[in-house]
């Protein structure tokens, strides 16, 4: 399984820099626009789901969601300070964070995520991990995110209630390099309760729809291609984000979110691809 997973990841590297290379190719300025500006310039998505089995209590309920932090090594506290800033100003119910804090190294987490202790939520702020987390050790980044107040759900869930009525939330281990084992993340689920799963990987979204239940996955992974044609299209997408790339999905019976992210991996560049912090509210089917 390891060496499969280095190859794939060798791959995927290539072909970023690849994609780094035609930027490159059509000119500096394009390069140093995605270098320079568009990296470092968040862009707020608004979003209403309607979500069929919430209950009353929950209706407009707002979720602001971040993935791929990618704290190191292209760190960048302004960035994520002016994140936090923003994600406060909306003055969100709850805030999810969909994985990949760090990139290679979680030594100095603790440090680089200390911004994150100045989130927001009356509900909470939750977290799953994602492949790179799982990749660097799950202990060594959960352990310093719950430091900051951050609750990590890896495997596991909990309800939230409002008169009497469940909002559950659940995180998911990583399904590239991880064991996500959905029974434990919803073991003690009220079976009408409407579920948010924090799952990395969107494409896990296909097993996930066989549950045949009220859910929203809320998931990241894919950076939206980070470096896209002009109109947003991905050159290159990485393994379980090449079928839901970005954006909002019906899958069976559930919904799936797919963020683009904020942070960047191998190449240090963002092309018709901001990063995103998303602003999700509940409405009721």
């Amino acid at each position: 399984m390891s060496i499969m997973v280095t190859s794939t990841r060798r791959r995927f590297v290539t072909r970023m820099f690849q994609a780094g290379a035609v930027l490159a190719g059509t000119g500096g300025g394009a390069f140093s626009y995605g270098s320079l500006i568009e990296r470092h310039r968040p862009v707020v998505e608004r979003i209403t789901i309607r979500m069929p089995g919430l209950g009353q209590a929950w209706q407009g309920f707002r979720i602001v969601q971040i993935s791929d932090l990618h704290l190191e090594p292209m760190r960048d506290p302004v960035l994520l300070s002016g994140v936090v800033d923003t994600i406060n100003g909306l003055k969100p119910d709850l805030v999810a964070l969909t994985g990949d804090f760090v990139t290679h190294d979680a030594s100095d987490i603790a440090e680089l995520s200390a911004p994150l202790a100045a989130l927001k939520a009356p509900a909470g702020v939750f977290a799953c991990a994602g492949n790179h987390d799982v990749w660097t050790g799950v202990s060594k980044v959960s352990r310093p995110l719950m430091g900051h107040g951050i609750t990590f759900l890896n495997n596991a869930g909990r309800g939230l209630v409002r008169q009497n009525e469940t909002l559950w939330i659940a995180g998911l281990d990583s399904v590239w390099g991880g064991r996500p084992l959905i029974r434990e993340a919803v073991k003690a689920r009220p079976a009408d309760a409407a579920t948010i799963m924090l799952m990395h990987e969107p494409d896990y979204a296909d097993t996930l729809a066989m549950m045949q239940t009220s859910m929203l996955q809320l998931s990241g992974h894919t950076h939206g291609g980070q470096v896209c044609l002009p109109g947003g299209h991905p050159l290159r997408l990485p393994s379980w984000g090449r079928k839901y790339a970005k954006g909002l999905f019906q899958v069976g019976r559930m919904q799936l979110y797919v963020n683009r992210g904020i942070g960047c991996t191998d190449v240090p560049v963002r092309f018709a691809c901001p990063p995103e912090i998303t602003e999700i509210t509940l409405a009721c089917a």
